[in-house]
């Protein structure tokens, strides 16, 4: 028995269309392995309901049975309310895997342990009181495997950090206060207990809405440990909160139920960690509250705000909170910090640019400074794209000493994309042997010499092991920059299609993908004065009555019409192929130029020369004339010689 998948010759299973993208009329190359995923996120949407306070459970009676109070009562009252709660007269009968009440002995034993933890943390006891951390014994693997315990684990002691929600407890980490006895280091180990998932953050209950005697949240501050919060606590800072489960947490959906509680607060300090994790825990922070956040930065050494206290102090932990920068604050222009730049700009003193090598009329419509930004270059299939941009890279690179590097897709074979380079450098169609005019070995050396220029002026990355998404690719140039201690001029995309756009996840329409990719490789490029050239192809167009396809505009590139918004630059390349009417030529427009103080939107004739120069020519006619008498200009033809011999 078989079975037939239409594709109702559209290319694409009719069986998988629901699953395209809506505005998406093609399979991207990961389509079918995502295929499967996208449905499900697509069907948890619908059916996805949001958390709320009220959703969250209280710990049971086994895990009460093993809290107790780290500091001794004050009361008999006290005493007899935690009994009532944590050790009820029927608890064992009720729940069997409950824990007996402990000795005033054993109990005194553990507060005595947790209490010399808390010491040498330098911790307020009042703070610890007044967040009702508790202790407890905390199962661990035992050392010696021959313990009498048949399961090979022993009891130790722990602090007890429990999380509160309108007085209950939702959650509790134990951690355990043991001290190694050589090294002096704390142990490690701890466990977690909660009913509901996700977690909710520890310190929550402090910015509750209907908490007693609420006053306004002015500042609230977010650390990744419980330690840390109620070391900041210590410090001064009422309101404090810490990520349930550290640098692993999911912010979006942890802190979903309590968004309208954390909207309160006035300003958000994020207070993270400077290892790996903690800052990648920093970063989704930023994210989650952007237009309120302000970051710490902590001392050189220290792993995080628990540490600054233990070494300097507590003033030192208020300096810090009070220095906190906003995300935001680079991007303010102030003028009267700036008044002396502003001046020297209105003096007439700042960058105007720098001829690209290919003419007077090529600088006309592209005369780039040494700014950065973004570049998009589109044409149709066959126009001549790459060829053109080869010759464009090889100008800015040999006439202008700038450093080009190119993720290109179209040329996977790296070797003759550095060929295609040399023979537009070297004026010659055949490197072997310069077209003939030179031995074999004279233009070995020849190439050669090529070869050494292009090796400080060109990379050429080659991504066969991964599909690269932007932040790949801002990576690698990163990590080439930094091993080369070169500065790279110009990054070149060739062609787009190839990039796995991972922006907006699963949920995100094509247009919000091309929207965040390019605004992504945008500020990146500004940031690192790099100018980012992108090549995009056009939606699929039809020939109108006259058999000719219609000029490209501002907005043909597929996909988006954010490509425009977003271009500094943005031009077409048509390469024009009549030969019977003489008619072999290009013509390069340029339909956007964001600063036109040194060039303007326009377009540009070139004759294409056998080397793979494109040089330009004042109009139609001259190329019509040129081509019809089969003649190449002189310069058209020379190699740049001169330009090879300049030491980098």
């Amino acid at each position: 028995m078989t079975h037939c998948w239409s594709c109702n010759w559209s290319g694409y299973l009719e069986e998988m269309k629901s699953l395209l993208g809506k505005g998406s009329g093609k399979v991207n190359g990961n389509y079918y392995a995502n295929a499967q995923k996208k449905q499900q996120d697509e069907h948890k949407a619908k059916d996805y309901v949001p958390m709320l306070p009220d959703d969250f459970r209280e710990i049971d009676a086994e895990t009460r049975s093993w809290l107790y109070p780290i500091y001794p009562f004050k009361t008999q009252e006290e005493q007899l309310q935690f009994i009532d709660h944590f050790h009820p007269a029927n608890l064992l009968s009720r729940h069997p895997k409950s824990r007996p009440l402990i000795t005033t002995t054993q109990l005194a034993s553990l507060q005595s342990m947790v209490q010399r933890y808390i010491q040498a943390m330098k911790l307020s006891p009042d703070i610890i009181i007044q967040e009702g951390v508790m202790c407890a014994w905390m199962k661990q693997n035992a050392d010696d495997p021959k313990s009498e315990d048949p399961k090979g684990v022993e009891m130790v002691p722990a602090i007890a950090y429990c999380n509160y929600l309108d007085g209950k407890i939702i959650n509790v980490k134990f951690r355990s206060v043991q001290q190694h006895p050589i090294t002096g280091e704390w142990s490690k180990l701890f466990c977690q207990v909660s009913p509901t998932k996700p977690c909710a953050p520890y310190g929550i209950d402090s910015i509750n809405l209907l908490r007693p005697d609420a006053q306004p949240i002015r500042q609230l501050i977010i650390t990744e440990g419980e330690k840390d919060r109620l070391t900041l606590m210590t410090c001064g800072f009422p309101y404090v909160l810490s990520i349930a489960n550290g640098a692993s947490t999911n912010i979006e959906e942890s802190h979903e139920a309590f968004d309208e509680w954390i909207q309160q607060a006035g300003e958000i300090i994020i207070c993270g960690d400077t290892d790996r994790p903690g800052r990648r825990l920093v970063k989704l922070l930023i994210e989650q509250y952007q237009t309120r956040a302000k970051v710490t930065t902590l001392p050189q050494g220290k792993k995080d705000i628990s540490e600054v206290y233990e070494a300097f102090g507590s003033q030192e932990v208020k300096r810090i909170i009070a220095e906190a920068q906003g995300i935001s604050d680079a991007d303010i222009y102030d003028l009267s910090e700036h008044k002396e730049d502003i001046l020297a700009i209105m003096m007439g003193n700042y960058d105007r640019g720098y001829e690209v090598g290919m003419g007077e009329l090529t600088d006309g419509i592209f005369h780039p400074t040494s700014e950065g930004g973004l570049i998009i270059l589109t044409g149709r299939p066959n126009s001549g794209k790459t060829d053109f941009l080869n010759c464009l890279m090889a100008h800015l690179m040999y006439h202008n000493q700038k450093r080009v590097a190119f993720f290109s897709f179209e040329k996977p074979i790296k070797g003759k994309h550095v060929r295609e380079i040399a023979r537009i450098a070297l004026g010659v169609r055949n490197t072997e042997d310069m077209d003939g005019a030179e031995s074999p070995e004279e233009a070995r050396q020849e190439n050669r010499k090529v070869l050494d220029f292009l090796s400080e002026h060109m990379v050429d990355f080659d991504t066969k092991t991964r599909l690269p998404d932007s932040n790949y690719i801002i990576g690698m140039m990163e990590a080439m920059m930094n091993r080369k201690k070169q500065k790279i001029d110009y990054l070149v995309i060739d062609p787009y299609v190839f990039i796995n756009m991972t922006e907006g996840g699963s949920r995100a329409t094509e247009t919000e993908k091309v929207r965040l990719m390019l605004t992504k490789l945008q500020a990146w490029s500004r940031t690192r004065h790099i100018w980012t050239v992108v090549v995009a192809h056009p939606r699929i167009q039809y020939k109108d009555g006259h058999e000719a396809f219609p000029p490209l505009d501002i907005y043909s590139v597929a996909g988006s019409a954010q490509w425009a918004n977003l271009a500094d630059f943005l031009l077409t390349v048509n390469r024009i192929s009549k030969p019977e009417e003489g008619k072999m030529f290009t013509i390069v427009e340029m339909l956007k130029v964001r600063d036109q103080e040194f060039c303007h939107p326009g377009k540009v004739y070139y004759v294409r020369q056998p080397c793979g120069r494109y040089d330009e020519r004042e109009s139609e006619n001259d190329c019509i004339a040129e081509a019809m008498q089969g003649k190449v200009l002189a310069k058209d033809d020379e190699p740049w010689k001169g330009i090879l011999s300049v030491e980098c």
